[in-house]
């Protein structure tokens, strides 16, 4: 009898000490960027560090966004791509879907008029350096694109995009 005394005290002990020692663990959860649907955008220091080719899906879905400020629509990307390749000439192709979004009244509505680029035209250099290039430009593109803004009369903001759209550095990322 004494021994199934002991037998129930220490099995009593046991239970005790096993369910109060347990210690609850609570795990934080972070959500980085999903609530939102933000993605972080590196900014490069030249463009230098650019040293992959887009794709012609990155390409075209990049361009609508930097125009039309906001994503593409899933049926436009396709039938964009399917347009690219039926062309043989990749550039002819880009220069064509390029004047086709720039000649839209909704990019028309996205873009600065010309007097807002000519009021401060280094803040808009500056402006189209980091929307299209995700870099700052060095001094001498920023005295060099000033110049040529400053210098010719007729230069339109939609000029300056298609150059930006156009050029090596924006197929690279």
């Amino acid at each position: 009898m004494q021994a199934s005394k002991h037998l129930i005290w220490v099995t009593l002990c046991g239970l005790l000490l096993s369910t109060s020692c347990k210690k609850e663990i609570e795990q934080e959860v972070i959500y980085d960027n999903i609530i939102y649907e933000i993605d972080t955008v590196p900014v490069y220091q030249s463009n230098a560090e650019k040293d992959r080719l887009k794709t012609p899906l990155q390409y075209i879905s990049g361009l609508y966004s930097n125009l039309y400020l906001s994503g593409i629509p899933s049926n436009v990307l396709d039938n964009l791509v399917i347009y690219r390749l039926s062309i043989g000439d990749k550039t002819l192709v880009n220069e064509m879907i390029l004047n086709a979004m720039l000649d839209s009244p909704d990019v028309l509505a996205t873009i600065p008029d010309d007097s807002e680029m000519r009021d401060d035209v280094e803040a808009f250099v500056e402006e189209c350096y980091l929307r299209f290039y995700l870099r700052k430009p060095s001094a001498y593109e920023l005295y060099a694109m000033t110049e040529m803004i400053d210098g010719d009369a007729d230069m339109t903001v939609v000029d300056v995009y298609r150059a930006f759209l156009l050029s090596n550095e924006y197929m690279f990322y």
